[in-house]
């Protein structure tokens, strides 16, 4: 009796192990060198609820564009996607009632490639010239940067190889809250 429990639970283990190595190497074959799409990501922030979920590199970019993030963008216009050094990318929506906020998460092959791709050219304030953190209209440098037109904040903000960018009709505190969690 023993020994046919024996042997049973050891076909079913080695037919297991068979299975396993049969359907992994099927999925590598398959899937060759593609990277695996960022998992998605459930954010409750403040009263704000939404998912942060991979997107296509080059459709966040046209997305970032059509939103205005910052006045001019927060990153540089380069002509090929590639040049960016962006290895993934995520986005999303957070709503609170009315309140929006378009999100997007990259992350960068590097640290000097997402440096390098953060426009620090910004427009001069009416109110003070050079740059503050004080004047909320146009501050940036390689770390942070933040644009309020009157209506919607936008800002972005850097740690190593990711950068955060943001924009919505929200107050300043929820803002920057918002980009704390995301980054």
């Amino acid at each position: 009796m023993f020994k046919k429990i024996f042997l049973r639970g050891l076909v079913l283990a080695l037919t297991f192990a068979f299975c396993s190595v049969f359907s992994l190497s099927s999925v590598a074959s398959a899937g060759g060198d593609q990277k695996e799409p960022m998992a998605e990501t459930r954010l409750s922030i403040n009263g704000y609820e939404g998912i942060l979920q991979g997107m296509d590199v080059p459709a966040a970019l046209l997305a970032m564009k059509e939103l205005k993030i910052g006045q001019p963008p927060f990153l540089k216009e380069l002509e090929a996607i590639q040049a960016y050094g962006i290895d993934s990318s995520q986005s999303g929506v957070l709503q609170k009632g009315a309140a929006r906020v378009h999100m997007f998460r990259l992350k960068f092959q590097s640290e000097g490639q997402a440096v390098s791709s953060i426009n620090l050219k910004r427009q001069q304030s009416p109110q003070r010239p050079g740059l503050s953190v004080e004047d909320p209209m146009n501050t940036r440098n390689p770390d942070f940067g933040l644009f309020f037109d009157g209506t919607s904040w936008s800002g972005f903000r850097r740690q190593k190889e990711v950068v955060v960018l943001l924009k919505g009709a929200v107050s300043q505190e929820d803002f920057f809250r918002i980009m704390e969690k995301v980054l």
